[in-house]
């Protein structure tokens, strides 16, 4: 495979299936969020270990077909069913809410605002959360120019983005 294929010189890019795009739609500008938020869980997946550094590589590997799905267009999405291509589902979403909801049930989350920087682990996190949000925003922003083809993206971005809240509290916290 070519990585520099020279294609992008113009300011445009391909999506799934072949469609050109420019670089500067909200539909790249979603799934490239996206692609920006594995990068910082990756800087804190460098700080973490054991349980918790399973646990941000498994976040990571959801993202990549939720990459997927917002880099197609949404009259080809029938196409990734067709190719046996994974979307996220109900199970992803599942995962994130157990663990949203076992670090709820103790209830030592929160014992007031902390400023990101309490460990290195903690600022990646929180700046994780933030890339997650700003992400969060570009698809809500795609679904509202009638872009995606199933709303769940925005479901799960937002229940990702309080679940890495929750994990940068825990490891300001030193619960990490």
């Amino acid at each position: 495979m070519k990585i520099s294929t020279k294609n992008g010189d113009g300011g445009k890019t391909k999506l799934m299936f072949g469609r050109d795009v420019s670089k500067s739609s909200i539909r790249v500008e979603a799934y490239g969020a996206i692609d920006e938020l594995s990068a910082t869980l990756g800087l804190a997946r460098s700080f973490s270990a054991g349980e918790t550094n399973s646990f941000i590589l498994d976040i990571q590997k959801s993202l990549v077909p939720l990459m997927t799905e917002l880099a197609t267009d949404k009259n080809d999405f029938d196409k990734l069913a067709e190719k046996n291509i994974r979307l996220l589902g109900t199970p992803d979403l599942e995962f994130l809410e157990k663990y949203i909801s076992q670090a709820e049930s103790d209830g030592t989350l929160f014992e007031g605002w902390t400023q990101s920087g309490e460990s290195s682990l903690q600022a990646a996190l929180d700046m994780s959360r933030a890339r997650c949000r700003f992400a969060e925003r570009r698809i809500v922003e795609l679904g509202e120019s009638g872009g995606l083809a199933r709303d769940f993206p925005i479901v799960y971005i937002n229940r990702l983005s309080d679940l890495l809240w929750i994990l940068a509290q825990k490891a300001a916290l030193k619960r990490l």
